[in-house]
C-alpha cells in the first residue's frame, strides 16, 4: 500500500513549500542557502534514477555533502537533525482519509501488509506521518524507506526491488495506491493495481487484465474490500 494520498492526506504541494521554507534556514549555515537548496534539489533528482550501488539515503547525503563541503557523517547528522527539527511542525498538513484506517484494521488480519511509500525518508519520519493520518505503523510488516531502497517510484526497478526484498511473487500481490503516474507502473512487473478514490461511486476497471497486463481498478475503500472478495461492509 502507498501512503501519501492513499492512506493519509499529506498536503501535497503546500507541505513541500512549508518544508522548504522551514528547512533552508537550518541547512544554510555551512555554505549558504543556495548551496543548501542545490544540495537538496540535486539529491532528490539523483534518487529518481535507480542505482546498483547505493541506497537512496546514501545518495541524498553524498549529494548534500558535496554542496555543503561536509564529509558523509557530518552531512548525514546535519540532514537528520534539520529534518527532525522541521518535520514535527508540518503536522497540520496531514490527516485521515475516509475509510483508510478501517480498511487497514480489517486487512491486517487477512493479508501481509507492506507500506510501499516512495523511499525518500527514514523509518521514523514515515511512522510519524502514518500516526498523523490515524494509521498504526505496527499493522505493516515492512516499509520501503530510503536506507533500504535503491530506486523510487515510478521506475520499474523500485517495484522489482520491492518484490525481491520481500520475496513476493507479483501474481500474489495487489498494489494499492492513488496515482496513475506513480502507482500504476506496478503493472509493468506483473502486480495488479487498485487506485483508491474515496469519493468514487462505483468500482471501475481502468486497465483490463490481459496477457500484457495484470489489470488495474479504481474505487473507494468499500469497493476495494469487495474487490478482495469480502462482501461485509465496514
Amino acid at each position: 500500500m502507498d501512503l501519501d494520498g492513499t492512506l493519509i492526506e499529506s498536503g501535497q504541494f503546500w507541505v513541500h513549500l512549508d518544508f522548504i521554507r522551514r528547512i533552508l534556514p537550518l541547512m544554510q549555515k555551512h555554505q549558504g542557502w543556495r548551496a543548501a537548496w542545490r544540495g537538496m534539489r540535486e539529491g532528490l533528482d539523483e534518487i529518481k534514477k535507480p542505482s546498483n550501488d547505493h541506497t537512496n539515503h546514501i545518495r541524498i547525503v553524498n549529494t548534500l555533502g558535496k554542496h555543503l563541503k561536509l564529509d558523509f557523517k557530518t552531512a548525514e547528522r546535519h540532514l537528520i537533525d534539520s529534518v527532525m527539527t522541521v518535520f514535527p511542525k508540518l503536522k497540520n498538513h496531514f490527516g485521515a482519509i475516509d475509510g483508510a484506517k478501517e480498511f487497514v484494521t480489517w486487512a491486517r488480519d487477512h493479508y501481509t501488509l507492506t507500506l510501499a511509500t516512495n523511499p525518500v525518508w527514514l523509518l521514523e519520519l514515515v511512522h510519524l506521518r502514518m500516526r498523523w493520518g490515524g494509521i498504526d505503523p505496527t499493522d505493516f510488516a515492512s516499509v520501503t524507506t530510503s536506507d533500504r531502497m535503491h530506486a523510487c517510484k515510478p521506475t520499474r526497478e523500485y517495484f522489482e526491488e520491492l518484490l525481491a526484498q520481500e520475496s513476493f511473487e507479483a501474481k500474489d500481490c495487489l498494489f494499492v495506491g492513488n496515482e496513475r503516474k506513480m502507482d500504476l507502473p506496478a503493472t509493468h512487473v506483473g502486480i495488479p493495481v487498485f487506485l483508491v478514490r474515496p469519493d468514487a461511486r462505483k468500482l471501475t476497471c481502468i486497465v483490463p487484465p490481459s496477457e500484457q497486463s495484470p489489470g488495474a481498478w479504481r474505487g473507494n475503500y468499500r469497493h476495494l474490500r469487495h474487490f478482495l472478495g469480502c462482501l461485509t461492509t465496514f
